[in-house]
């Protein structure tokens, strides 16, 4: 990938991705159709769907349904699920551009949806659960209901940073029983641990730019949700929380205990989708940069992806955190070879 020539820096390509996050032009005006799901435990997520929610009964589609389909295109439509990063969601700029790239020419009747984070994207937090690098749960519901809602439609699924780490740790779980035909990771830290350490470093990059924007927008989700957090059996330091400098600081008071783990290093090491590379049977295409900012290249486990055929790896030497932004005038590059990955196995 050619970095745009401005863009020609990890840190760079980083601070642009997060600066266009609200921009809307032609490769990313995108219109979702909200769905909210009560998970087993009471949790609410919310699914955003484009170009819209297919019908659940294609043997009687209405004429709604089908003004862009065939009937046919209805009975074997493919699904792509979209898990976004830490306290991201459908309305980013990224995910946008490849809900309108996907759908819009990319590959005939596909539809996608974004299973938006508890507690974002105006999804109201019920329940005290923040979300974690370890949960896979409501990942699994959401792929349980979908594959019997539309048991003639192939599913894919993507994940960005947290979402992507989730995603490999999930397809591992699974193994062989998983439900999912194709995945694609953007970004996956893979080591949690060495994800914190490398965030901890007391550089101006990291305490100016990265600390104290996670930490402003993990403070403003606290501060929203303060009483759901404490409505449980136990109660959490939240406004200790709330000085915090640091994300580490952050988990220790809330993620971690929230989570029923002991410490921050079990967290971490829990949490981490490393070791799950060569469990996983599904075709996974995994794309990382070796100038991100948040995680070091020593962090991917290139290993196993050598040894699991059902893997492949594609390791840039630009693209920052969730860049990727080539061209004169700065497109995201993996967009086009994801669609023709996608487009490969779903169809």
């Amino acid at each position: 990938m050619a970095p745009n020539m401005f863009l020609t820096s990890g840190k760079m390509q980083t601070v642009y991705s997060v600066m266009q996050l609200r921009k809307r032009d032609k490769y990313s005006n995108v219109e979702y159709e909200r769905q909210e799901m009560t998970m087993s435990d009471g949790g609410l997520v919310s699914l955003d769907w484009y170009p819209g929610k297919p019908p659940s009964d294609v043997a009687e589609p209405t004429e709604t349904s089908i003004r862009s389909y065939s009937l046919v295109n209805l009975k074997a439509m493919p699904i792509v699920i979209v898990l976004p990063g830490s306290m991201g969601s459908s309305v980013e700029y990224h995910i946008r551009c490849f809900a309108k790239s996907l759908c819009n020419g990319g590959i005939s009747g596909c539809r996608l949806v974004v299973l938006n984070h508890r507690g974002y994207a105006r999804t109201p937090l019920r329940t005290a659960r923040a979300p974690a690098f370890h949960y896979t749960g409501d990942l699994h519901e959401i792929v349980q209901h979908l594959s019997e809602t539309y048991p003639g439609s192939p599913l894919g699924a993507i994940g960005y940073s947290m979402g992507a780490n989730i995603l490999t740790k999930y397809l591992g779980e699974q193994g062989k029983n998983s439900k999912i035909s194709a995945a694609v990771t953007i970004c996956c830290p893979f080591d949690v641990t060495k994800l914190y350490n490398s965030l901890g470093q007391p550089t101006f990059f990291n305490n100016k730019i990265l600390q104290s924007n996670l930490t402003g927008a993990a403070a403003r989700f606290v501060r929203k949700n303060y009483d759901v957090l404490q409505s449980g059996p136990r109660r959490y330091d939240l406004d200790s929380l709330l000085k915090a400098r640091s994300l580490i600081e952050m988990d220790k008071l809330l993620t971690v205990p929230i989570s029923g783990f002991a410490t921050c290093e079990q967290y971490f090491r829990e949490s981490s989708s490393g070791p799950y590379v060569h469990k996983v049977t599904t075709p996974l295409l995994a794309i990382n940069s070796k100038d991100d900012p948040m995680v070091p290249v020593d962090a991917i486990p290139e290993e196993s992806f050598r040894d699991n055929p059902n893997t492949a790896l594609i390791l840039t030497n630009h693209g920052g955190h969730l860049g990727f932004f080539t061209g004169a005038s700065p497109r995201i590059w993996y967009i086009d070879p994801v669609v023709q990955f996608f487009g490969k196995i779903l169809l």
